[in-house]
């Protein structure tokens, strides 16, 4: 997440989310950010979504991936908020930082399968993006993570260990939200 974006657009989808899927219990937000923040502007951050703050630490290309990700694995509900999004694969590159990769996930939702992970995806091309989010779900399926999508221009991945929890975590989103089913992207599990 990039401060100077905060605010925009896919910030209220952010929020919004985190709001209707709050059934579910608290959150936490990673918000990965691959800038400098200050301490106050984290905390705007995270009170905007509503979410508490698990670490405002930087990520860069020399981050400790591992010991950046620590945080994550005891809290409840966590959100993730990597500027481009979900790369199964890990990459060593300055363009890593805009990414979560796919073990990284699994590790993070297998820690806590009683939760629900909620990251922002926008690694995909324009156009093409149900097939894409269909071949990222399947693979965490094979991963034993279940999975949807909200698809959009700003979409997002909703991932658990329990299936069950992803099933009520969809039907909510619908119940609430008020949003077309045909925005919610399935592997088959919700």
């Amino acid at each position: 997440m990039k401060f100077k974006y905060f605010g925009d657009s896919y910030d209220i989808v952010k929020k919004s989310l985190i709001a209707w899927l709050d059934e579910f219990g608290g959150w936490h937000a990673h918000p990965m950010f691959t800038e400098p923040v200050t301490l106050d502007q984290a905390a705007l951050f995270a009170r905007f979504l509503g979410a508490e703050l698990v670490s405002a630490e930087e990520l860069t290309s020399r981050t400790d991936r591992t010991a950046y990700f620590s945080s994550c694995r005891s809290v409840g509900n966590l959100f993730l908020d990597p500027d481009t999004g979900i790369r199964p694969e890990p990459r060593r590159d300055s363009k890593s930082i805009n990414y979560v990769f796919g073990p990284e996930l699994i590790d993070l939702t297998h820690a806590r399968p009683e939760c629900l992970t909620l990251v922002f995806d926008q690694s995909y091309s324009r156009g093409n993006q149900k097939p894409q989010i269909q071949e990222k779900l399947a693979f965490f399926a094979a991963n034993n993570i279940h999975g949807f999508a909200y698809c959009s221009h700003a979409p997002f991945l909703v991932l658990s260990v329990k299936a069950e929890l992803v099933v009520r975590a969809h039907d909510r989103l619908l119940e609430v939200s008020g949003l077309p089913p045909t925005r919610l992207v399935t592997s088959g599990a919700a």
